[in-house]
């Protein structure tokens, strides 16, 4: 299915909670023939989310104009899977500064990389990356992201221009010299029509509740 995509820029990412996870898609427990019990996994795993935003009354009408150009379920958004406890990567500034300069269409947003020299195969249980352009070391249990799929950090050695992560979810090749986002994106589509749409009350300040499943399909 072709889609469009929503990209939602990072300055709309005022999440309430972070929640971000695998699905791993895995299917009843069967019993094999020696009566032992068995997990078969027949899809590929996908990252679901359901963060709750909240937007003081200048957002609103922008956040607004973001979920009606999704139509829906049809189109697709990419979504930054801010993680703040485990990997805060702000850059310090205040959120009325950056919104100002979001209007006036002079925010730049920022987007943290490491390279990654030697590429890795879909599947593979680590990569190697040069971790010298990093703002600090990159923690275990963190999500990174590659051309939009995002997979998580388990285990790490090593410093420098060879630092090794062991990692879980790499579905898709990462090819040599490659970008390896340290704030993962991965695109996703809404559960429902109605998701995300900013109802307020008196007080005018909107908390849309967002239910996404990634969008692997594509």
């Amino acid at each position: 299915m072709n889609r469009d995509i929503i990209d939602v820029p990072l300055i709309f990412n005022r999440a309430l909670n972070v929640d971000w996870r695998p699905d791993w898609r895995g299917q009843p427990p069967a019993e094999g023939t020696d009566g032992s019990e068995q997990v078969v996994y027949n899809r590929l795993p996908r990252f679901v989310g359901s963060p709750s935003l909240v937007f003081p009354p200048e957002m609103i009408g922008c956040w607004r104009a973001l979920i009606l150009r999704a139509e829906g379920r049809v189109n697709a958004y990419r979504m930054r899977m801010v993680d703040p406890a485990v990997f805060d990567l702000g850059d310090g500034d205040d959120w009325s500064r950056q919104w100002r300069a979001y209007q006036a269409g002079m925010w730049v947003e920022p987007r943290p990389q490491v390279v990654c020299p030697a590429g890795a195969a879909a599947g593979a249980s680590s990569v190697v990356v040069d971790e010298r352009a990093a703002p600090r070391p990159i923690p275990v249990g963190c999500y990174l992201s590659h051309n939009d799929w995002p997979f998580a950090v388990v285990g790490r050695s090593g410093s420098g221009a060879a630092t090794t992560l062991q990692v879980k979810m790499l579905r898709r090749a990462i090819p040599p010299g490659a970008s390896i986002d340290l704030m993962a994106r991965g695109l996703f589509v809404g559960a429902s029509d109605a998701m995300g749409f900013p109802a307020y009350d008196l007080d005018r300040v909107a908390r849309p509740q967002l239910e996404l499943m990634e969008w692997i399909n594509r």
